[in-house]
């Protein structure tokens, strides 16, 4: 708990300026709260709130038991609200003490009066409804011996109040047809009336009083008000009180003063001429400010007036909206300007996955606002948070918590004619997902342009001649690595761009397809009206950029505003960068325990020959999931992930959860869970050794699951595999058809000699390629060079080069065997295909027998080749 209690504070300590600055000799103080009376008397005691409990507990040790002026301060941590431990109230001002009690008593014994009698009439009212009762008392009211019987009972006065059967129902008197003073002739007569229930005589006295109550209103309305000829007073010292105005004037030309808020007042006079006196002093000073006086115009009386009628509407808009059980939007505020949008986010995704927000800054003074608004991806999560968050303290102030307005969300177009329109829409509803276009994505004209200018040629002699398609994807392939040599030198992490990252940075935007030889200037000019900038990164190219935004916010104001927007003649393609992009100024390089860093560590690694570290694989293989039962429910995701870790590398570990009825926001385990690895071979391992294994008391059951981890398709990025070189051999997917072998060769020759290059066909010696190639160089060096310089960012005929190390057991009798295995295994699912396959193995081993030409054999390698990766 970061907030106190301070009691027994002097009366002169009814200043909050006071109270805050004796007590930020501790630490910042977030918020001072001093209590007063309806009547604005001072109770001598109010809550402080610190930055962190740590903060508090050191204001606790240090302050209490001190003095402040003569008065012994009483200071300690103060009470959740609504808890359980909160000591019993005993001042005289609060409603559930002793104390106010002995001070109101007659208002209680009034209420206890009230509900007494209320519940006399109610037995009243049952006991005269009886109907056994009434024909009873009609009988046998003469009977004295059941009058007798009545009076014992408590039940005399029945006798009087039914009147008997022969009896006309109108008792006469002397008063008889005279009214009482406030009762109407029609009243007299419907109370005469027998046969007119007491509940409708009770509706005819309501009507009665309505309209009474009616004429009152009229005559109030026909009264003319008096006119006040009032003026307006502004830059008043906020210390000034009614009594100082009233000093500037004279006191008997003066009727009222009012005054709203501090620095404003309004005097009203009871002559015009008074109020001509009092302009007279406009501009005139009272401590130390310059007044402004001036007439007060009917137009301010009459907005001043409808300023009530205009909250009215508001609220009465608000009752339309959605509740946060369906909405799942939570408005927060009364929050510490020091709240930071992290610690927002760690508050409420205790409670849920949050889909988006809102935290808005100042402009001028670049502070928080101190409210925000939190939507949920689920509403139930967001009426959990709701309940178990609201009135908590954070940072030591109070939160207030209320249902967010929904947000207006646009009708769609329905002209289905403008195909172009419904284009860009979608695509800036898509443009916050975690992946959109190459990292690296550089725009084939804006490479020939920026080549043509480097080498002083024309665009015609870049785009033209039999080699162009090599010529472009050469010229790109530089300007990636002369890109990659710049971010490294201006403190950007490659490594984060080579894998597929899992948390994406909140103020850092990679901006790509910029036309050639854009400036710096440009894309701060563009980016700069939304927020304040940090970094902005432009290689020479000026192809490809990395803005920095100072607050998240504005980021991402600016990234929804100018996604796929038009910049120049192109279209602007945002993607919000890898978290832990940019390196700070001062951060240190990444040493290991010998005092070496990674990078001389991986070159060590290649000097002796060693396969570097293996990097966590991308995307896990199908069907990997494994089904966990009779879990025991205090089994947490960890200890289920430490008993399946020997069996393989885990991609995701889930146990099954619901909500807690007895406690809000708190989840209970429903007792299974499932298991998520990367490869088929983990999971067979899990079924065979871990079947039947006991965790924490219980004989786990286990099952293959269809179970699939949610991955978009959208975001699987094709990557290079460079993490094991097992050779000099390097498979190349995603070749475009028009490509032919010859290119493919003038592609790689350019980094060493080649041992061969292989396009391998769809029919044996015929017909297109299948869309991938086997390159093979002579030396390692060459090879490892091709693959880390075409491997980032390489495109042939629009289509980008995917480059991967090719496995040494990939020869022909290993590929052989396991696409036999292959198919062989899948012979119950696919027989048709298995038979296939058999009748290409036996053709092919045949032909081998009989004898076939050297070509012919690597062609059907390639072809079994084809059918291993395609398995894959």
């Amino acid at each position: 708990m970061s907030r106190i209690i301070v009691k027994n504070l002097p009366n002169h300590a009814s200043n909050v300026d006071k109270v805050k600055e004796k007590f930020s000799e501790i630490g910042a103080v977030t918020d001072v709260q001093l209590k007063f009376t309806a009547k604005g008397k001072f109770r001598n005691f109010g809550f402080i709130g610190f930055n962190s409990p740590e903060e508090a507990s050191k204001a606790v040790q240090f302050f209490d038991k001190t003095f402040f002026g003569t008065s012994r301060l009483k200071v300690e941590i103060a009470s959740e609200l609504g808890s359980t431990d909160k000591p019993k109230s005993w001042s005289k001002y609060a409603p559930d003490s002793s104390a106010y009690k002995k001070i109101h008593k007659d208002e209680f014994a009034d209420l206890n009066l009230k509900t007494k009698n209320k519940l006399k009439k109610m037995t009243k009212q049952r006991s005269i409804q009886d109907p056994e009762l009434v024909e009873a008392i009609k009988k046998y009211r003469n009977d004295p011996d059941f009058i007798e019987f009545m009076e014992l009972h408590g039940l005399a006065d029945k006798i009087k109040e039914i009147p008997a059967e022969e009896d006309s129902g109108v008792e006469s008197s002397d008063d008889e047809g005279k009214d009482e003073p406030g009762e109407s002739k029609e009243e007299s007569k419907a109370a005469d009336d027998s046969k007119l229930s007491d509940l409708d005589y009770l509706k005819l006295k309501m009507k009665g009083s309505s309209k009474e109550a009616a004429e009152r209103i009229v005559k109030t309305e026909k009264t003319p008000k008096k006119d006040l000829f009032s003026v307006k007073i502004t830059n008043l010292p906020f210390t000034t009180g009614k009594k100082d105005v009233t000093k500037l004037f004279d006191k008997d030309t003066v009727s009222s003063i009012r005054m709203p808020r501090k620095g404003f007042a309004y005097v009203g006079f009871n002559t015009q001429k008074d109020m001509r006196k009092a302009l007279i002093k406009n501009k005139t000073f009272l401590g130390g400010n310059q007044l402004f006086i001036n007439e007060c115009k009917e137009k301010e009386k009459e907005d001043t007036n409808n300023k009530p009628a205009r909250w009215k509407d508001q609220e009465e808009a608000l009752k339309n909206e959605e509740s946060i059980a369906e909405s799942g939007r939570i408005f927060l505020r009364n929050l510490s300007y020091a709240v930071t949008e992290d610690e927002i986010q760690a508050t409420f995704s205790k409670f849920g996955p949050i889909a988006e927000l809102e935290f808005p800054i100042d402009k001028e003074s670049r502070k928080f606002k101190g409210f925000c608004v939190v939507t949920f991806l689920m509403p139930e999560h967001a009426s959990a948070a709701y309940t178990a968050l609201d009135g908590t303290v954070l940072r030591g102030r109070m939160l207030h918590l209320l249902p967010g307005k929904a947000k207006d969300i646009p009708e769609d177009d329905e002209d289905s004619t403008n195909f172009k329109n419904k284009k860009n829409k979608q695509l800036k509803a898509k443009a916050g997902s975690s992946y959109n276009w190459n990292t690296l994505f550089l725009d084939l004209n804006a490479v020939a342009e920026t080549i043509s200018a480097k080498y002083n040629v024309s665009k015609e002699d870049v785009l033209t001649g039999k080699d162009a398609a090599v010529r472009l994807a050469l010229a790109e392939t530089q300007l990636v690595a002369d890109t990659k040599k710049f971010l490294l030198d201006n403190g950007v992490k490659l490594d984060a761009f080579n894998q597929v990252a899992k948390l994406r940075s909140k103020n850092v935007i990679l901006v790509k397809n910029l036309p050639a030889m854009t400036s710096d200037r440009e894309i701060r000019e563009l980016f700069a009206k939304f927020g304040v900038l940090g970094r902005v990164i432009l290689p020479p190219s000026g192809i490809t950029a990395i803005v920095e935004f100072v607050e998240p916010s504005e980021a991402r104001a600016a990234f929804k505003r100018l996604a796929y927007s038009k910049f120049k003649h192109l279209p602007l393609y945002l993607e919000w960068a890898p978290d832990c992009t940019l390196k700070s100024g001062d951060e240190p390089q990444n040493l290991g325990m010998d005092g070496d860093s990674d990078e001389i560590k991986q070159e060590k690694a290649d000097e002796e020959g060693s396969d570097p570290v293996e990097n966590d694989e991308l995307v896990p293989e199908p069907e990997t999931a494994l089904f966990v039962k009779n879990l025991n429910f205090e089994t947490t995701e960890d200890d289920l992930k430490k008993h399946f870790q020997k069996c393989g590398r885990i991609a995701s570990v889930t146990v099954a959860k619901k909500k807690d009825p007895k406690k809000p926001g708190a989840l209970l385990s429903m007792g299974y869970g499932f298991v998520h690895f990367y490869l088929k071979s983990a999971l067979n391992e899990a079924l065979k050794t871990r079947q039947g294994s006991t965790l924490q008391g219980h004989q786990l059951e286990l099952k293959r699951s269809n179970r699939t981890l949610p991955v978009d398709v959208a975001s699987m990025r094709k990557t290079t595999n460079m993490k094991n070189q097992t050779g000099t051999k390097i498979i190349v997917r995603n070749i475009p058809f028009q490509a032919n072998q010859k290119e493919i060769y003038d592609l790689f020759k350019t980094f060493g000699e080649l041992k061969f290059v292989r396009l391998p066909k769809k029919l044996v010696g015929t017909g297109p390629h299948r869309g991938f190639a086997f390159v093979e160089f002579l030396t390692k060096h060459d090879a490892k060079r091709a693959m880390e310089t075409l491997g980032q960012s390489t495109h042939l005929f629009g289509r980008r080069l995917v480059l991967e190390w090719a496995e040494s057991s990939d020869d022909v009798d290993e590929i052989r065997k396991r696409t036999a295995k292959h198919f062989h295994d899948d012979e119950s699912s696919a027989s048709k295909r298995m038979a296939k396959a058999t009748f290409d193995m036996e053709d092919s081993k045949r032909k081998n027998i009989e004898g076939k030409g050297e070509e012919e054999e690597d062609d059907d390698d390639d072809d079994l080749v084809a059918m291993e990766l395609g398995n894959e």
